[in-house]
């Protein structure tokens, strides 16, 4: 798992998070409200946009081979209240309850749109990541993680996810809303190791997958800090 300090302007920032209000809620197809974007469609959006545009500038050249990649299928979070995101690890949900099988896609993401103190909570066998939103900040891992968001004061919290994939899931569409894509503005940063916490823990409690766990966290921590917490 890697992360990159802000990778996009402010004004870029405020374009995206604008058009994820106007988008929120996504609509379902019946299935799920996840959406697509080929890698060679032509974007219809901002969010379309900059989810080609960061692919090729960040995460392209640690993909085996280009010709590997088909699409990203992305959804959005904006929190208005206390709830959280249950955790949970990026898989094909359709391919999982038709045949039995566990497909993963090649690589997940997160963009964070705002400053909060609500971390991104990824577990990882023997070790805890936590992930603090700043805007702009940019986090990429292994979709197997399992991950989430412990419900706690997030109202405010607005993010932008999506996965790679080598080929496009059933059940995934096109938004079809139609913008003019902002070009957004990059910054060129080096990617950031997460840094192991040695100052005092507290517990925490959750439920991951119907099973009561409990796991160190740091007892502080500032907006765009990634800490790894060996349990």
């Amino acid at each position: 798992m890697i992360t990159y300090p802000p990778i996009i302007d402010s004004i870029s920032a405020v374009k995206l998070r604008d058009e994820i209000k106007q988008f929120h809620p996504l609509k379902s197809n019946g299935f799920t409200t996840n959406k697509w974007i080929g890698i060679h469609d032509e974007p219809e959006n901002t969010i379309e946009k900059y989810i080609q545009d960061s692919y090729d500038f960040y995460i392209s050249k640690s993909i085996l081979s280009e010709t590997l990649v088909k699409g990203f299928e992305w959804w959005i979070q904006i929190f208005d209240g206390d709830h959280g995101i249950p955790f949970y690890d990026s898989h094909d949900e359709q391919r999982r309850m038709k045949f039995g099988e566990t497909h993963y896609p090649l690589s997940s993401t997160i963009t964070y749109l705002t400053n909060h103190l609500s971390p991104t909570i990824i577990l990882n066998t023997d070790e805890v990541t936590f992930s603090v939103p700043e805007e702009g900040k940019f986090l990429t891992c292994d979709p197997r993680y399992i991950r989430g968001v412990h419900p706690n004061n997030n109202k405010g919290r607005i993010t932008l996810y999506y996965d790679v994939w080598d080929y496009k899931p059933e059940g995934l569409e096109r938004i079809g809303i139609k913008s003019t894509p902002f070009p957004c503005r990059f910054y060129k940063h080096t990617n950031v190791q997460p840094v192991t916490w040695l100052g005092k823990v507290k517990d925490c409690t959750s439920n991951v997958n119907d099973k009561v766990i409990t796991f160190k966290y740091p007892n502080h921590f500032n907006e765009g800090e990634t800490w790894k917490v060996i349990q």
